[in-house]
Order: C-alpha cells, then sequence, then structure tokens
C-alpha cells in the first residue's frame, strides 16, 4: 500500500497526472480509507474518488498514515502513539513503548538522513491472525537511500558500494554517514530488536534488501526498485 503511494507521490511531483481507481469491494475500500491512504494522496495531489467510501474508524489503526519531515514531528507522532496504544489497551504494557521506539527510530533515519522531496510517512497497525497478535509499523520516504546517505561518510565510500553492502553496513552498530560516534544507533538498535522470537522485519533502500524472521536475518540481496527507502516491522504483542 504505502509502496505504490510512495511511487504515485514522486511521479506527481514530476507533473505526471495520477488517478486512483478506489477497490469495487466496499470493504477494501472502506479499510484503505481508514488508514489514511486516500487523504495523503490527495494532499500530494493525486486524483482519488473515494466520495461514495464512508468514514469508519478502526481500533486497529493505532497511527493513521501521516507525514512527517522533521524530529520534532517525530517525537510528537512517538509520544502520541504510546498513549494511544494504552487508551485502546492493544499489547502488552512491554511491548507498547517498544512499538513507539521501534516507530521512532525509524522515522527519525528517515528525516535526517533521506533528503525525500514528499517528506516521509508512518504508519503502525494493530492485526490478528490465527498465528497471533501483531502491530505492524511502516515508515517508508522517496529519498536518496542507505547507500548514498553512507556515502557522505568518507571512510565508507568505498564500502558501501551497492545498496546490498549498504545494508549490511547500516545494521551495524555506529554505522552513519554522518562523521559522529555518537550516530549510527537507530537501525542497528531496530534488526537486533527484530531478531527475538515472533518478529520480523523488512528493510529495503533502492534495489537492496534485508529480511529477518523470527530470528534469522537473510543476507541483503538485490531486489525490484524501490525509490527511496522502506522500514516494515511486525512485532508480537
Amino acid at each position: 500500500m504505502l509502496w505504490a503511494a510512495v511511487y504515485l507521490m514522486l511521479a506527481r511531483l514530476k507533473g505526471t497526472v495520477c488517478r486512483v481507481r478506489v477497490p469495487q469491494s466496499l470493504d477494501a475500500a472502506t479499510y484503505l480509507k481508514s488508514t489514511g491512504l486516500y487523504a495523503v494522496l490527495k494532499e500530494a495531489g493525486v486524483e482519488v474518488d473515494d466520495g461514495a467510501v464512508p468514514d469508519q474508524a478502526s481500533s486497529e489503526i493505532v497511527l493513521p498514515i501521516v507525514r512527517f519531515r522533521d524530529p520534532v514531528d517525530v517525537v510528537a507522532l512517538a509520544n502520541d502513539t504510546l498513549s494511544r496504544l494504552g487508551e485502546l489497551g492493544l499489547g502488552s504494557a512491554s511491548v507498547r513503548p517498544l512499538v513507539s521506539d521501534v516507530f521512532s527510530e525509524s522515522a527519525l533515519n528517515a528525516v535526517q538522513h533521506a533528503e525525500s522531496p514528499i517528506d516521509a510517512y508512518g504508519l503502525i497497525q494493530f492485526r490478528k491472525s490465527a498465528h497471533g497478535h501483531s502491530f505492524f509499523c511502516v515508515v517508508p520516504d522517496g529519498g536518496i537511500g542507505i547507500r548514498r546517505s553512507l556515502q557522505r561518510n568518507p571512510m565508507l565510500t568505498s564500502l558501501a558500494s551497492n545498496d546490498s553492502t549498504a545494508l549490511e553496513l547500516a545494521s551495524q552498530e555506529r554505522i552513519t554517514g554522518v562523521p559522529d560516534k555518537t550516530r549510527g544507533l537507530g537501525l542497528s538498535w531496530i534488526s537486533e530488536e527484530m531478531r527475538k522470537p515472533g518478529a520480523q522485519m523488512t528493510l529495503q533502500p533502492g534495489v537492496g534488501v534485508l529480511r529477518i524472521d523470527d530470528g534469522t536475518a537473510e543476507p541483503a540481496r538485490h531486489t525490484t526498485l524501490f525509490p527511496g527507502t522502506l522500514v516494515f516491522a511486525s512485532i508480537p504483542t
């Protein structure tokens, strides 16, 4: 969903006329509207004919799709998320801060390093399934990607030779495009947290992708282009 939204917003920024047809299924169309997808697309200039789709709030949407552009926005959203989780009674008391922190670290990386012309976006959703309950945290941007960000650091220029090697570097502590020894903990911390039982993570900048599933990390590999960086984390309750 947000994968396609980033493509649309970048295309619209270049002057392309973009129109979205809502699903014929009313349930699907209502769900997408409840996530805030139609609203952010229209804000970006994408044409969406959703007038016949009812507004229906969902208790599973912890944080509807929202745009942010600086650390102040991120801190406010992370705090609001923690408060809303408590109000909704979703997840255990120990998991709620983790959800807020994973979102915060992913979002801070986006606003501090991505240089995205469409800013960055976030979505947090509670999902129930036969395999258990979990929180989905998604943060995409349309920026320069991890490789180009790391290459700002002269010490990493040759090491971050492609998107896959840049991903492997970025998942290590103290690796950052900013020559500051106090930076570079965000992605490495998220990667460690997502190695816990039941957790999942997908990190995709450009044509590289790194996946972690239930404690097992696959080697970073080449995949289909994403025009920016996408972070997806699934956190069991």
